[in-house]
C-alpha cells in the first residue's frame, strides 16, 4: 500500500511538471515564423495549461485540507491566482485599446497584494481550533492592501506608483508609492514567516522550514533579477504573473507537506504503526489502505458492514463510520466480553445456590467497605483540592461583582481551577488503583488545563510522550507541578509552552512561560530568563513533587 501511495505522489508529480513543460515551451519555442492564428492558439493553450493547472490544485487542496478556516484561505489564495492569470490572458490575448490594457494591468496587484495578507492569516490560523476566529489586528491588514490597490488603479490621475510614457507601452519608470507597495508585500512576508517559525517550536517541524521557504527566497531573487531587466530571466521567465503563481504554489505546498499546514494525508503512516485493525475502503468495497492487525475481510462483508454492525466470527465485530469517498472499517475483539458473560452465567448459577443469609451478610459487609472506602476518597481529595477550591470560591465572588469586560478572564481563570479539579482528582484516583497509567490521561488532563488557559486568553502549545506508560504518581506530580506554576502565574499568564516527555526511564517536564507574575513565590524550581519569562526544568520518578499547587 505505501509503494501504490508513493507511485500516485510520483504520478502527480510528473503530470505538473508535464503541463509546466508544455506551458514553457509555448512560451519560448520561436513562433514568428509561423501563421498568426497558430501563435494565437499557442498562448491560449499556455493560458489553458495553467489555468487547468491551478483549477486542479485547488481542487486538491479542498480535498487534503481539514481545518475550515485554512481551507477558506488556502482557496482564495487559489483563485486570486486563477484571477490572475485570467487577467493576463485578456490582457495578451485580446487586442484592447491601451486604456483597457493599462487597466488590466494594473489589475495584475490586486492578487500580488491580497495573496501576502491571506498567507498571514493563514499561520495564524494553522494551530489554532476550529472555533478560532482572526483577531481584529489580522482583519485590518486588509487595510493598506486595499489603499494600495486603489492608489495602483488610480495611477492615471497621480502617476505616483508608474511613470509611464505616452502614447502607452512597455517602458515606464517606478514612482515613490511603488516603493511602498514592494514594501508591504515583503513585510507580509516576512511577518508570515517569522509567525510560523515562532510557532514552529517542534525541532522536527523547523528544520522542514526551509521546503517552503526555499520557494519564496527564489521568488525574491527572481523579482530583483526581473527588477534590473536581467537578459536571461526576460528570456526564459519572463512570465512575472506565472512565476509568482508557481513559486507561491510551491511555498504553500511545502508547508502542506512538512506538516506546518495540517492535511488530511498520512493515513498509511498512522496505520502502519497502529494496534488497532482498521481498513480505509471506497464505497464499493475496495481497500485502499489497511493497517496490519486484524483478519482479512471479504469484500461482501465490508459491503454490509457500511450499513450496521457485520459479526465476523464469535469473537470478532466488524464496524463502520462514513469518511470522505468511502468508509473507515475497524474490527472490535469481544473475546473478553463474550468470556464475562459466560462467567456470569455460572456465577448466577453458583450465586442462586447460596443461602439468603450467606447474601445478605456478603452485601452488609461489601457496603461497609464501599462506604469506608468513599470515605478515605473524600477525605483524600479534601485535603490535596482544598486550595484550588477556595479559589475557585473567590474567583467566583468577584465575577458577581466584577464589571462585564473582566468577567470573561475571570470564568477563564475558574476554568482552569475546574479542569485541575476534574483532571487532578481522576489521576488522584488512577494513583491509588494502578501502579502505571497511559501517558494518554497525561495528555488528556494537560489538554483540558490549555483548552481552559486559551478560553482565559493564553496562548498555549504542548508536547507529550504517547504510546507509553507512566508511572501513576509521576503523571500525578508531573500536572502538580504544571498547575503550581500556572495557579502561581494566574492572571498574568500570556503564554506557556509545556513538554512532558518520558526518557531515561523517568518522566521530564519542560515549562516556559511568559508572565509579569514572579514564580519563585509559588514554585522556587523555577528560573527566570528575562523579564517575564521563566523556564521550568524537572523530572519525576514516582515521587511528590518538591513545591505545592497553590
Amino acid at each position: 500500500m505505501m509503494g501504490q501511495r508513493q507511485r500516485e505522489q510520483v504520478q502527480r508529480g510528473c503530470a505538473v511538471g508535464t503541463v509546466v513543460l508544455l506551458a514553457w515551451l509555448c512560451r519560448v519555442l520561436p513562433l514568428e515564423g509561423l501563421p498568426s492564428g497558430l501563435q494565437e492558439a499557442c498562448g491560449i493553450l499556455r493560458s489553458l495549461l495553467y489555468l487547468s493547472l491551478f483549477a486542479g490544485w485547488g481542487i486538491s487542496l479542498y480535498n487534503r485540507t481539514v481545518h475550515p478556516q485554512v481551507r477558506r484561505l488556502l482557496l482564495n489564495v487559489d483563485l486570486l491566482m486563477l484571477f490572475w492569470i485570467l487577467v493576463r490572458t485578456l490582457r495578451f490575448q485580446l487586442n484592447t485599446p491601451p486604456e483597457i490594457d493599462r487597466m488590466l494591468w494594473y489589475l495584475y496587484y490586486a492578487p500580488m497584494l491580497g495573496i501576502p495578507v491571506l498567507c498571514v492569516q493563514l499561520v495564524l490560523t494553522v494551530d489554532r481550533s476550529e472555533r478560532y476566529r482572526l483577531s481584529a489586528w489580522a482583519r485590518m491588514l486588509w487595510l493598506p492592501s486595499a489603499v494600495l490597490l486603489e492608489l495602483v488603479l488610480t495611477n492615471d490621475l497621480h502617476r505616483q506608483v508608474f511613470r509611464l510614457q505616452q502614447p502607452w507601452n512597455e517602458k515606464y519608470q517606478y514612482g515613490w508609492l511603488f516603493g511602498l507597495v514592494v514594501g508591504w508585500i515583503v513585510i507580509c512576508i516576512l511577518l508570515a514567516f517569522g509567525i510560523i517559525a515562532h510557532k514552529s517550536r517542534n525541532p522536527r517541524i523547523l528544520r522542514r522550514l526551509p521546503l517552503p521557504a526555499i520557494p519564496m527566497v527564489l521568488l525574491g531573487v527572481y523579482a530583483v533579477l526581473y527588477s534590473f531587466h536581467f537578459p536571461l530571466i526576460k528570456q526564459f521567465l519572463g512570465d512575472m504573473t506565472i512565476v509568482h503563481c508557481l513559486m507561491t504554489a510551491a511555498s504553500l505546498e511545502g508547508g502542506l507537506r512538512c506538516g506546518l499546514i495540517q492535511s488530511n494525508t498520512g493515513y498509511e503512516e498512522l496505520l502502519r504503526v497502529t494496534s488497532l485493525a482498521v481498513q480505509l475502503v471506497d464505497r464499493q468495497g475496495n481497500v485502499y489502505c489497511c493497517s496490519e492487525n486484524g483478519r482479512m475481510v471479504d469484500r461482501r462483508e465490508l459491503q454490509a458492514a457500511m450499513h450496521g454492525t457485520v459479526r465476523l466470527d464469535e469473537h470478532t465485530l466488524l464496524r463502520s463510520a462514513p469518511v470522505q469517498g468511502g468508509y473507515v472499517m475497524w474490527q472490535t475483539d469481544i473475546t473478553e466480553l463474550v468470556e464475562n458473560m459466560e462467567r456470569l452465567k455460572e456465577n448466577r448459577t453458583e450465586l442462586a445456590e447460596r443461602n439468603y443469609l450467606e447474601q445478605q451478610n456478603y452485601e452488609v459487609e461489601r457496603k461497609i467497605n464501599a462506604l469506608r472506602e468513599k470515605n478515605r476518597l473524600y477525605d483524600l481529595l479534601q485535603r490535596q483540592l482544598a486550595p484550588q477550591i477556595i479559589r475557585m470560591d473567590q474567583l467566583l465572588t468577584r465575577y458577581r461583582a466584577a464589571p462585564e469586560a473582566d468577567k470573561r478572564q475571570l470564568l477563564g481563570q475558574v476554568a482552569v481551577l475546574g479542569a485541575y479539579l476534574k483532571r487532578g482528582a481522576n489521576l488522584m484516583f488512577l494513583t491509588q488503583q494502578h501502579r502505571y497509567v497511559p501517558s494518554a490521561e497525561l495528555r488528556y488532563a494537560l489538554e483540558e488545563s490549555i483548552s481552559s488557559l486559551e478560553l482565559a486568553g493564553v496562548e498555549c502549545a504542548m508536547e507529550v510522550s504517547q504510546g507509553v506508560r507512566l508511572p501513576a504518581e509521576a503523571a500525578a506530580a508531573c500536572y502538580s507541578r504544571f498547575e503550581s506554576v500556572v495557579e502561581g502565574a494566574l492572571g498574568q499568564l500570556d503564554a506557556l509552552f509545556v513538554r512532558a516527555i518520558w526518557k531515561d526511564q523517568r518522566l521530564n517536564l519542560y515549562l516556559s512561560v511568559e508572565t509579569g507574575a514572579d514564580l519563585k513565590a509559588s514554585c522556587p524550581a523555577a528560573v527566570q530568563e528575562a523579564p517575564g519569562s521563566w523556564v521550568l526544568n524537572d523530572h519525576f520518578e514516582g515521587g511528590a513533587p518538591e513545591c505545592g499547587t497553590n
